[in-house]
């Protein structure tokens, strides 16, 4: 045989054998995992076959999309706290607040049972904090006023506060209801006692007797000049109480600590009165209240600030 026509034929067939395998290997590179994938730090010199192939590869390959994942919130930020309750369909703030009395409490102008003179003033020794002082908005009944259940006519009037005399002091001293509310009135000692209501308003003018263990319950009406009406009882004259009356809902009275809370506030620019009616301390702040926001106020009173008697 011929020695060209016999490389030629070998040639032919090498190539035929190449054309035949090309779709195999196709196959397997497209399905194999990336990492089983020849590169060309993989290929063997002199194999440009194989380079050939994986180029062809990546170029026909559709590029993958990177998973997606979850947004989570970012460590550290605090997430928009949730609006707070709704009035008429806007949304409110709320105050938080103390108060404090820096210096010695007056006492009483009249002594106890006892024959001792109290300190007018209920301050922590600790956090210097003053208890049992009002705190409310002024103007309060010309904004927009939560919903009320009214009072059907002929019934009880409804019991707002509970003011018990006990241990020959009225317990606690200061209540506040809103307008048409009642509190009731009780005698927890074995003495006997009255109720002295003494008001501007003819209607918060009223003395009841209130033996051992009896009661009484006295409809309330605000007073001009958001006055308290101030309660006595004529046969122990050192005892005392205050019953604030609103035509709204705004105001507090501070705990033992001095601090206080008021809900549902509407947003806008108030002014906010703090006041203790026995030594007549009284302060009144701005403040901007924001939907959905807490305003705090920290306000102090020291014993300069008593007036002169």
């Amino acid at each position: 045989m011929n020695p060209s026509r016999s490389h030629s034929w070998r040639a032919l067939l090498l190539l035929t054998l190449l054309l035949a395998a090309i779709p195999t290997a196709w196959r397997q590179l497209a399905s194999a995992p990336p990492e089983k994938r020849p590169s060309y730090e993989t290929c063997a010199p002199g194999d440009p076959f194989v380079s050939l192939l994986h180029e062809v590869s990546n170029a026909s390959a559709t590029p993958r999309e990177p998973p997606q994942r979850d947004s989570a919130p970012v460590s550290g930020v605090a997430a928009e706290p949730p609006p707070i309750e709704a009035v008429d369909g806007v949304a409110t703030g709320q105050i938080r607040g103390v108060v404090r009395f820096r210096g010695e409490s007056p006492r009483s102008s009249e002594a106890n049972l006892a024959g001792k003179k109290l300190p007018v003033l209920q301050v922590d020794p600790e956090t210097s904090g003053l208890g049992q002082a009002v705190v409310f908005l002024v103007g309060g009944d010309r904004l927009p006023q939560p919903p009320r259940p009214a009072v059907p006519a002929g019934r009880p009037t409804p019991v707002q506060a509970v003011m018990d005399q006990k241990d020959h002091e009225f317990t606690p001293h200061i209540v506040a209801i809103t307008s048409g509310g009642g509190v009731r009135f009780t005698n927890s000692d074995v003495a006997n006692h009255n109720v002295h209501g003494h008001g501007l308003d003819p209607k918060n003018q009223f003395n009841v007797f209130t033996g051992g263990g009896g009661s009484h319950v006295q409809r309330f009406r605000p007073e001009k000049g958001d006055r308290p009406v101030r309660i006595g009882c004529d046969i122990h004259p050192w005892m005392r109480g205050w019953v604030y009356v609103f035509a709204h809902p705004w105001f507090a009275i501070t705990n033992r600590q001095g601090e206080f809370q008021i809900d549902e506030v509407p947003p806008g620019r108030h002014r906010l009165v703090i006041r203790q009616p026995d030594t007549r301390l009284e302060k009144t702040i701005g403040i901007e209240v924001v939907a959905g926001r807490v305003v705090r106020e920290e306000v102090e009173f020291e014993a300069t600030d008593l007036p002169a008697e």
